[in-house]
């Protein structure tokens, strides 16, 4: 049985409060990273996940012992460090050996309100595109 493994990191983009934002990206173990800057305009900043398997978090495990339930929505949880006009895009990628590739990319504004795309998306597009039965186009899987 093989381990799925994948990439996650975000565009750059501005927070409300720059120290909020790190000590909540640390309390879920991802990366914060710089764009470079020639002026003195506010940071844009972006994350990467330096999970185990490297998706997105999506628990907490000390939020799991308190409640029962660890789920956490990362999405709404970045939403709140964004400012008015930010758009976060946060995409992930990954495969279980050649047996599954995923990808996925989600767009969220300070609302909390996203947007999400994937590679699997492909399939209606393509039977839509080509007026086909999606269930004639095989998967990229076995």
């Amino acid at each position: 049985m093989a381990d799925w493994c994948g990439t996650a990191r975000s565009n750059y983009f501005q927070v409300r409060d720059e120290i909020a934002f790190r000590a909540w990206a640390e309390k879920r173990n991802l990366q914060v990273f710089e764009a470079p800057r020639t002026t003195e305009s506010p940071a844009l900043l972006g994350i990467y996940s330096e999970d185990e398997y490297g998706g997105w978090p999506s628990s907490d495990v000390e939020l799991e012992e308190e409640t029962g339930d660890g789920s956490i929505d990362l999405y709404a949880e970045l939403a709140r460090h964004l400012t008015e006009e930010q758009i976060a895009v946060l995409m992930e990628i990954g495969a279980e050996k050649h047996r599954y590739l995923t990808g996925i990319a989600v767009a969220v504004d300070h609302t909390g309100r996203t947007v999400e795309v994937t590679l699997d998306d492909v399939y209606q597009r393509a039977a839509t595109e080509f007026q086909s039965d999606v269930h004639r186009i095989t998967r990229c899987s076995y």
